[in-house]
C-alpha cells in the first residue's frame, strides 16, 4: 500500500467561488479559470456562507446586484472565508479583463493568508 502524500507533494489550486451567476457567464469564468490555472466552483447566495467554510477560495465573484443586496454581509462572508470580492456590474465583462479582476484578488488573498 502506498503512502500518502505529504503536504509538501501537495499541488494547491486557487478556488474561486461564484455566488448566483447565470450559466453563461459561469462558462466563461470557466475558460478563464482553465486558462490562468484556478478551480470555479458556483452556489447560490442561500448556499454561499455553508460553501465558503468549506472550500476555502481566495476570491468570490458575484453579480452587482446581489451585492447590492446586502454588501456588509459579502464583505462578512469574504472575510470570514479569507477571500477577496469580485464584483462584476456586467456579466459581458471582457475575458481579459475578468482575468485580471479575479487573478488580482486571489493575489491579494493569498498574500493575506501567508501574513
Amino acid at each position: 500500500m502506498s503512502e500518502p502524500p505529504s503536504s509538501s507533494q501537495l499541488i494547491r489550486i486557487p478556488v474561486v467561488l461564484a455566488l448566483d451567476c447565470s450559466p453563461g457567464f459561469l462558462a466563461r469564468c470557466r475558460r478563464v479559470a482553465a486558462r490562468a490555472r484556478f478551480l470555479v466552483r458556483s452556489c447560490d447566495a442561500a448556499s454561499a456562507w455553508g460553501t465558503a467554510v468549506r472550500l476555502r477560495p481566495l476570491a468570490i465573484i458575484l453579480p452587482s446586484h446581489l451585492h447590492d443586496r446586502a454588501p456588509q454581509t459579502f464583505e462578512l462572508l469574504a472575510e470570514d472565508a479569507g477571500a477577496r470580492l469580485v464584483v462584476v456590474e456586467s456579466e459581458q465583462l471582457p475575458p481579459g479583463e475578468l482575468e485580471g479582476h479575479i487573478t488580482h484578488a486571489i493575489g491579494e488573498a493569498a498574500r493575506a493568508r501567508r501574513a
